[in-house]
């Protein structure tokens, strides 16, 4: 295939996988959580009531609920139209989880050309692991970091007779950075396995440079999934991650099989190595033929 028809082809593929995020988005953000209640009450439609009970409001509802501390209160100091803000934010994440799938599965199929038919077998697993990993990545950043972060940082409050006044917006959004990030971090030895198997990266590479790879994972989880959170979340996070990276550059090596060395041909005399196109030993001088 020429440039110009790749290109189109990731136009097209780009093109799916947005429109199934569109389509996820409005879906996520009009589907009630309660449909029985909602049924019973179709003129919440006409004045937005029906927000009360989507499964967004819901979602809210349940970070909230599990997340902040009962003696904390939200409040929206970034203007009138920060509530509504914040619900499409999450619908835009809730849109995001239901689209991996689709996006891992697009993903693949844009490099299946490029691949052998044995490389092809991999596009389910590739699919399925990736789609679970980001689902566990997601649980763990929810249930673990976000409220460990909030408990790291609730005694600097108490220490410096804060109230527990928290924009709605910094808190939501903190708590949707941490558990997209991890969620994301987490299906990324999904993607050093599957180039290390399509022979794209050599996994001898992660293991002569594994302080300086242990090292990024650090910075990475520590600048971008535990804002804030301290020395001690950031090894919260950094042990998964760093786990799963080492897991998928061993079953990656023992996928590729291993090139076998080239063999360097003997002396039949003296039985020294003997250099390529040589018709006498160096060593003992007689003939090799």
């Amino acid at each position: 295939m020429k440039l110009t028809e790749h290109l189109a082809e990731l136009r097209s593929r780009l093109r799916t996988v947005f429109l199934f995020f569109v389509i996820a988005l409005i879906v996520i953000v009009m589907i009630p959580a309660n449909p029985a209640y909602q049924l019973q009450h179709l003129g919440d439609y006409v004045n937005l009531e029906f927000l009360n009970n989507t499964v967004i409001a819901a979602f809210l509802h349940q970070v909230r609920d599990y997340v902040l501390p009962a003696n904390w209160q939200l409040i929206a100091s970034n203007g009138i139209g920060e509530g509504m803000e914040i619900y499409f934010v999450a619908g835009i994440l809730l849109a995001t989880v239901v689209s991996m799938p689709v996006v891992a599965y697009e993903t693949y199929k844009f490099i299946d050309p490029a691949l052998k038919e044995e490389e092809r077998k991999l596009i389910y697993p590739f699919v399925i692991s990736t789609s679970l990993l980001f689902a566990v990545g997601l649980i763990f950043g929810y249930f673990a970091i976000s409220k460990f972060l909030i408990l790291a940082l609730a005694p600097f409050f108490q220490a410096t007779s804060t109230s527990f006044l928290i924009d709605s917006g910094a808190f939501y959004y903190v708590i949707f950075l941490i558990v997209g990030a991890t969620g994301a971090s987490f299906t990324a030895p999904v993607f050093i396995y599957a180039l290390i198997r399509l022979r794209v990266l050599d996994p001898d590479v992660f293991s002569r440079n594994r302080v300086v790879v242990w090292f990024l994972v650090w910075l990475v989880t520590g600048l971008f999934l535990t804002p804030d959170g301290g020395p001690l979340l950031d090894l919260v996070i950094f042990i998964p991650v760093v786990s799963l990276v080492e897991g998928a550059v061993f079953l990656g090596r023992r996928s590729v099989p291993r090139k076998a060395k080239p063999v360097t041909p003997k002396c039949s005399h003296c039985g020294s190595d003997l250099p390529s196109g040589r018709l006498f030993c160096p060593k003992c001088g007689l003939g090799v033929a």
